[in-house]
């Protein structure tokens, strides 16, 4: 069975965050490096919008990254 885990905040060197904060700065990188593979690939030829895409890329990341943290398997 699937149970959900509470999101707490985070301890770091004595300041609380929060772990939306700690996805947010992941999904950065993450993102980052995806921009990267897509410009080495060369998909912004394709792309009306190029702020709009980065946007979009890095809302999707952080919410599966979050995602990610409330759901705990078996």
């Amino acid at each position: 069975m699937i149970g959900v885990v509470g999101l707490r905040a985070v301890d770091v060197l004595g300041l609380y965050v929060e772990p939306a904060v700690i996805c947010l700065l992941a999904a950065l990188v993450i993102t980052w490096g995806l921009r990267w593979i897509l410009d080495w690939i060369g998909i912004n030829h394709l792309v009306w919008n190029r702020a709009l895409l980065d946007f979009s890329l890095l809302t999707a990341v952080t919410a599966l990254l979050i995602l990610s943290l409330r759901v705990q398997g078996p």
